[in-house]
């Protein structure tokens, strides 16, 4: 993907552009010549797996990560029951 050779290890963290789809992401990517991404769970959930699997694909990245779990610090018992859902979900 990326001509530079000393880029490529480099990944962006999409939570550093969080206003920016998916797509927007990836394409950000391309043009500054960074070969990997990593997403974040949330903007992958709103356009599903498939659709952000194939945006990256088609894009010639690699997948670096996808973020994020833990904050399991809630103050009451319920919340912290959901946070340990929420993370078995992901994982």
């Amino acid at each position: 993907m990326t001509a530079d050779p000393r880029l490529a290890k480099l990944s962006l963290n999409q939570r550093t552009t969080r206003r920016w789809s998916v797509r927007e992401a990836v394409d950000g990517c391309v043009r500054a010549g960074i070969p990997a991404i990593g997403l974040w769970r949330e903007p992958v959930a709103e356009i599903g797996v498939p659709a952000a699997a194939r945006i990256v694909a088609d894009a010639g990245l690699r997948v670096s990560s996808l973020c994020r779990g833990g904050f399991l610090t809630a103050d009451d018992a319920g919340a912290r029951a959901e946070a340990l859902a929420d993370n078995r979900r992901a994982v």
